[in-house]
């Protein structure tokens, strides 16, 4: 007879276990990642691959599911800082980055959906997966830039066009959630109304948490410290709201950030540094994003997967390099903007994920070729970024680097 002060059998893995379990094993593969001179995500990513098999002989079934909430607020807080960077004023002084981020998400998306169209896919799963290959990783630059000190032109175009992206591609998914409704056979009111709860509840949520952290910030200590604990508690709280009033936690968290920043009365909040925390939530969504990803699905997908992979860089180089002309931009560092736009990753994968749930014809039709899509790009995207930036000229040389170069000082 086992006692009652001892643990039952068998143990079922808790969710601070599992935090630390994918933050450890996380940050041990992005360093073996590091040392091998790639950027350390690609670590993160291919630890998760790993562990995901892993995952299922334990019987935790979809990771994504049983650690969603770690996804949430990692994404909550990415989103809200991307949202944060997206500087309307200087979209007003130079229309070429707003035109260019229209531009290259709207090629991206015609090019996705006739190419689908070609492998006789019909027409509403093409626009839904057109519309996902629309996103751009904002994870995925943010960590880059952050390990490579990167700054610049590039660098913040880049940041500013995946906001634009995710912005673009969500409102899109949106609409066309109503008409997978009507394909869905339910009523006309379901595929109209449903559409517009999330769209305009998310925008409404998003302004009043800014609205809220104003008022708050207003009537505490101008402290980075103060301002920190402030903006990080209201980005967990606004992941919670959206989640509770099934709200979809990308254009909430987009117009939070965005409504922060875009204000008259801006200043109330300070600019406060989210890397610290957001870190590790980072490690452990790559973690989860690679565990997701069943590899077998690349093979599903095939040569509409390769196809679709295609199809999508190139739509967004082509935007880029038709405005590049008019914004600018040197060829190396339109060339550099572009392979920053490649990353797919997590973005994506929760967009499918939420799809897939609320429509399982999609899901059925689609997801081995999204899936597989992601997967080559949760490989393909980190190193593009890497290598942009550097052609750019925006990356800081590692300090290794510099202590190894025969013209260092």
């Amino acid at each position: 007879m086992n006692p009652s002060f001892l643990p039952s059998l068998p143990f079922h893995l808790s969710y601070p276990l599992l935090f630390g379990v994918l933050l450890v094993a996380g940050m041990l593969g992005g360093e073996l990642a590091r040392v091998l001179r790639l950027p350390r995500i690609i670590g993160y990513v291919v630890v998760g691959f790993a562990f995901g098999p892993l995952a299922t002989a334990m019987g935790l079934g979809s990771l994504l599911d049983e650690a969603r909430i770690f996804v949430d607020l990692a994404l909550g807080l990415v989103l809200f800082d991307l949202g944060r960077r997206m500087d309307v004023k200087w979209m007003r002084r130079d229309w070429t980055l707003a035109v260019s981020g229209i531009a290259e998400s709207g090629l991206t998306f015609l090019v996705v959906f006739y190419t689908l169209l070609a492998f006789d896919f019909r027409a509403l799963h093409a626009g839904i997966a057109a519309a996902i290959a629309m996103t751009t990783s904002p994870a995925v630059i943010l960590l880059i830039v952050h390990d490579n000190r990167a700054e610049g032109q590039v660098t913040e175009r880049a940041l500013n066009m995946a906001a634009l992206n995710g912005l673009l591609a969500s409102i899109i998914v949106t609409i066309l959630l109503g008409s997978s409704h009507l394909d869905a056979r339910m009523d006309v009111e379901m595929a109209i109304l449903h559409p517009l709860y999330l769209l305009i509840g998310s925008l409404i949520l998003g302004g009043a948490m800014a609205w809220f952290a104003r008022v708050v910030a207003r009537a505490v200590e101008k402290d980075r410290e103060v301002h920190f604990s402030l903006i990080a508690g209201l980005v967990v709280a606004a992941v919670g709201i959206a989640t509770l009033l099934k709200l979809p936690v990308i254009l909430a968290l987009l117009a939070f950030g965005f409504s922060s920043r875009n204000d008259e009365r801006g200043y109330d909040l300070l600019n406060v540094n989210l890397a610290p925390v957001g870190r590790l939530l980072y490690i452990v969504l790559f973690v989860i994003t690679g565990a997701s990803l069943p590899l077998p699905m690349l093979a599903a997908g095939g040569v509409a997967a390769i196809a679709y992979v295609a199809g999508r860089a190139a739509g967004k180089f082509l935007g880029v390099m038709l405005l590049a002309p008019v914004s600018g931009l040197r060829l190396k560092q339109s060339v550099g903007l572009g392979l920053c736009l490649m990353p797919m990753s997590s973005l994506a994968l929760l967009l499918q994920h939420d799809i897939a749930r609320v429509y399982p014809a999609y899901a059925a039709a689609m997801s081995g070729v999204v899936v597989g899509a992601i997967i080559v790009m949760e490989i393909a995207g980190p190193i593009a970024v890497h290598f942009g930036l550097k052609l750019s000229g925006e990356s800081m040389p590692d300090p290794e680097e510099r202590m190894e170069s025969p013209h260092a000082a």
